[in-house]
């Protein structure tokens, strides 16, 4: 018997690549929405649409992810982050519907220290996209006892025709390589940096999760900075190309940020994901792309 999948948020750079994965899966029946067809503000038309529908399980992808845009329009951020989510929570109770929520790495925010944050480690999001990003985890756990809040770190995909792109870390360093125009980056700021397939790839082992948050991403000892010129030298195969990254020495200097996130509580449930340098290389492979001098290092067996 098929599974039965809610994809909100479908329009979107996530959710419209797990639609993509979960529509060519066998044995799943997928369901998939952007806010045209559904309406998360409005909890009569999501409990009617949840009643219509009956998932077996929710990802809710949809929200909005612009941090810049959030901050500008804090009352819209409120309304699709956090009142969104909660009309999904409430709604997945009365359906008996698992909810996997798609939290952030940003809920951690402006904490002290350089180790990698585990999930009982203390939040101050610094952000109204990760205080929202917080209090939609917090109405996901309250209504659901087998809810899901997944913190991802910032994701990326190489562009391709056919499939959402937007402002992502190789976007942006793809488009600076084309144009031979320099990116610059911050030196004070430490992340992981996750290629979205391979999230992507583990949402059925996700599926089998106990209810609870979970640190999803990539492990990343670079800085910003530093993973830009890694990343270029992988993708192009020279050192001249990673010198069109520039040093922001300005961005976090009063305090360095750490979005750095440790994945020991998903890995202890089968679940791992590589680190971001073996990330962009698997990209790569995905993908065809060969640089000069990196044909040793191509093929996805290989980063395995």
């Amino acid at each position: 018997m098929s599974k039965r999948l809610l994809i909100t948020g479908a329009g979107g750079f996530l959710g419209s690549r797990l639609s993509e994965y979960f529509r060519n899966r066998e044995g799943y029946e997928c369901v998939a929405v952007g806010h045209r067809e559904l309406d998360i503000e409005d909890s009569l038309i999501v409990s009617a649409f949840m009643q219509g529908v009956r998932p077996d399980v929710v990802f809710h992808c949809a929200g909005i992810s612009d941090t810049a845009v959030c901050e500008r329009e804090p009352e819209m951020s409120h309304k699709i982050n956090v009142k969104g989510t909660f009309n999904m929570a409430k709604a997945c109770r009365d359906t008996g519907s698992k909810m996997i929520f798609m939290s952030s790495d940003q809920i951690y925010g402006a904490t002290h220290g350089a180790e990698p944050h585990r999930e009982g480690s203390e939040r101050r999001p610094d952000t109204v996209y990760g205080r929202d990003k917080l209090r939609a985890e917090e109405a996901v756990l309250t209504y659901l006892k087998d809810g899901v809040a997944l913190r991802l770190s910032w994701m990326y995909d190489y562009p391709s025709k056919g499939r959402i792109g937007g402002r992502d870390f190789l976007h942006q360093l793809v488009g600076a390589l084309a144009g031979r125009q320099p990116l610059i980056l911050p030196v004070h700021d430490y992340r992981g940096i996750t290629y979205v397939w391979e999230v992507v790839r583990r949402m059925e082992a996700v599926l089998e999760l106990p209810g609870g948050v979970y640190n999803m991403g990539s492990g990343n000892e670079l800085s910003t900075y530093d993973t830009g010129q890694m990343f270029l030298e992988v993708i192009d195969g020279s050192a001249e190309a990673a010198k069109l990254v520039k040093r922001d020495e300005q961005r976090f200097a009063a305090w360095p940020r750490n979005l750095n996130m440790n994945t020991e509580k998903l890995e202890s449930y089968g679940v791992m994901l590589p680190d971001t340098r073996k990330g962009i290389k698997l990209c790569c492979s995905d993908y065809g792309i060969i640089a000069a001098g990196n044909e040793g290092n191509a093929g996805r067996d290989s980063e395995q």
